[in-house]
């Protein structure tokens, strides 16, 4: 397995330690459509999860909703238009926020898709700026290295983790369940994998996500460092090698008397 680039590896780590400082203004986003081979139309939106960081409080937006709240018939089109209705206002009103996806990053899957919708519908959608979207997916990759876990790697992380898969639909299964009108347990597969999300950065936050890199792969980029300081800057290196050496020995020795 190839090691993680050390600076990357470090910015990542930089990043998580940011958002965990301030948790309650970040949001996990995760959402399901119909199938992407559509050839007449863009797929429709079945639904959007948000979850906040800190509260784990979770909002969703979903066709199952409006049909359930509908008061007359109402054709598809006008279900999917309710829901990015209050999914855009959601995002309005919450401007200054981080949003956490995994793999939504184009036209065909991603917030972009999602606001195309919306114009199709005759919307104007609000547009997130780039940096307030960080790829899960990507962080990951640049944390533990690439293939640091089998395809595919979302249903092996939740596995791996011991995270709860209820309700969770591989992808190709999402587009079926909602042409047979299943609207229902394709929002139940986003719930489960907003969740999901959302637990496995917290692991990776506490240096806890079991995944298959070694000890090398997730410490090399630090060895380096060390190294680097200690050809750079001697006296430095060795003042804080010593100082953890002191702190772990007073550490023992409070435990012992």
């Amino acid at each position: 397995m190839a090691a993680p680039n050390p600076q990357r590896q470090r910015q990542e780590r930089d990043r998580l330690a940011r958002l965990f400082a301030n948790p309650q203004s970040v949001c996990i986003v995760h959402y399901g459509c119909q199938n992407f081979s559509r050839l007449q139309q863009s797929p429709r939106i079945a639904c959007i999860a948000l979850r906040n960081l800190e509260s784990g409080v979770t909002v969703s937006f979903s066709i199952h909703r409006e049909l359930e709240l509908a008061k007359s018939q109402m054709t598809l089109d006008e279900l999917e238009r309710g829901m990015l209705d209050k999914y855009f206002s959601f995002l309005g009103q919450h401007k200054g926020m981080t949003f956490l996806h995994w793999n939504m990053r184009d036209i065909k899957f991603g917030f972009a898709a999602i606001e195309h919708r919306y114009e199709v519908l005759g919307g104007t959608p609000y547009q997130l700026p780039d940096h307030q979207k960080i790829d899960v997916s990507i962080l990951f990759t640049n944390l533990y290295g690439a293939n640091y876990l089998p395809k595919p790697t979302f249903e092996y992380l939740a596995k791996r983790n011991e995270l709860s898969l209820a309700g969770y639909l591989a992808g190709n299964l999402e587009p079926e369940l909602f042409d047979q009108g299943e609207y229902y347990a394709v929002l139940q597969s986003t719930l489960c994998k907003v969740t999901i999300i959302a637990e496995a950065v917290k692991l990776a936050c506490d240096g806890t996500l079991r995944t298959d890199a070694t000890w090398w792969t997730l410490n090399v980029g630090r060895v380096r460092e060390a190294w680097e300081l200690f050809e750079n800057n001697p006296v430095k290196a060795w003042g804080g090698l010593l100082a953890t050496v002191a702190m772990a020995s007073f550490s023992i020795f409070a435990k012992l008397f």
